[in-house]
């Protein structure tokens, strides 16, 4: 059972969850967790610009008892009843196209292919992996690139996300001002870049290739124990703006082979039409894990289920991309700047795990 109650409002109220059947009831003494939320964050969160992750991070959130990862898991409850999205049954979903057609969730394409088939696939599956996009010479060069900016990256500089392995020793995992590289920044008008944005509804626009979190480097580590390195399963809009910044489209453009010994993502196919909550990264029946190769693309929807599982080699090449970002017009709800920066705080530059980020004393 889950109990809300509203900052200054004396009334509180439970959902309970019966054989199947929701139930909402006044009052939340019998309520396993009990929380309360402004009355802003709460119409937010009927809105879809508020996600129960962004909430928590932000630490706009009284918890009055409980474990506030049981409330994590009530998000896609609360999504499916107030937009009307149905709830994801993982194992029990088949991908088809809008004509009814089954589709591979491991299909895979190339830039020579039809771009009709290729939309319509990204439409259905919320991904799409390219095959051979950039040669092994433009793959060198973003590789050197790469390792400059992560080479002038510093904890807590506020452009860049850091863990720590079981040593303590600090790791960097990301990089969100790749695109003030020389050889990064005119990627957004690459042809090829180009042409797969022509998947991509009418309207979609990316960011000023400097500006923060335009062009990311993504570096996989093996032996995170703190930090966000390795990403449970997630949408890109988790922590907030569905409602406005979807659909956002993030690329990615592997700089080596990305397998599952190296780290590679993990999809939940069609999962971006549906609710879905946080779960730790690990086996869900129907997840599809995407493998890729130096040169590669992948391009997905934001809001579809993605997870960023831990290497399994402790040694060699681990997954490492430049990102790349491509969304509608629009104002973060809450007048800032970009609504990830809330796992900025730390000034060491550390993101916390949402796991430990819940833990109470």
């Amino acid at each position: 059972v889950l109990g809300l109650s509203l900052a200054g409002a004396p009334e509180s109220f439970s959902y309970r969850l019966e054989q199947g059947e929701l139930h909402i009831e006044p009052g939340s003494a019998d309520a396993e967790i009990a929380v309360e939320l402004a009355p802003e964050d709460w119409r937010g969160l009927l809105s879809d610009l508020e996600s129960v992750p962004g909430i928590l991070y932000g630490g706009r959130l009284r918890s009055h008892r409980g474990d506030l990862m049981q409330f994590m898991r009530w998000e896609r409850v609360l999504r499916a009843l107030y937009t009307g999205r149905p709830i994801y049954q993982p194992g029990a979903f088949e991908l088809r196209s809008a004509d009814g057609a089954r589709l591979d969730p491991a299909a895979t394409f190339s830039l020579g292919d039809s771009a009709g088939q290729m939309r319509e696939f990204l439409d259905a599956a919320g991904y799409l992996l390219v095959k051979a996009v950039f040669t092994t010479a433009e793959i060198d060069a973003m590789r050197s690139a790469a390792d400059e900016v992560a080479a002038g990256a510093r904890q807590g500089d506020q452009q860049s996300w850091w863990g720590r392995d079981a040593a303590g020793n600090a790791v960097l995992c990301r990089c969100l001002n790749g695109g003030t590289h020389p050889v990064l920044e005119p990627l957004y008008d690459d042809a090829r870049i180009q042409q797969l944005a022509a998947l991509l509804p009418a309207g979609m626009r990316h960011s000023p290739p400097r500006e923060q979190d335009s062009i990311t480097v993504v570096r996989k580590n093996p032996g995170v124990t703190e930090g966000l390195s390795d990403l449970p399963w997630h949408r890109d809009c988790g922590m907030g703006g569905h409602a406005t910044m979807c659909p956002t489209f993030v690329f990615s453009l592997y700089l080596y082979d990305a397998t599952a010994a190296a780290g590679c993502l993990q999809f939940l196919p069609g999962s971006h039409r549906y609710a879905f909550g946080f779960a730790d990264a690990g086996d869900v029946p129907g997840a599809v894990t995407v493998p890729a190769q130096a040169g590669d693309v992948t391009v997905h929807i934001g809001d579809v289920m993605h997870a960023a599982p831990p290497p399994t080699a402790d040694a060699g090449t681990f997954r490492q991309s430049i990102l790349l970002a491509f969304h509608p017009e629009f104002d973060n709800h809450r007048g800032e700047r970009h609504y990830n920066d809330v796992l900025l705080g730390d000034e060491q530059g550390q993101v916390t795990h949402l796991r430990d980020r819940v833990k109470t004393p």
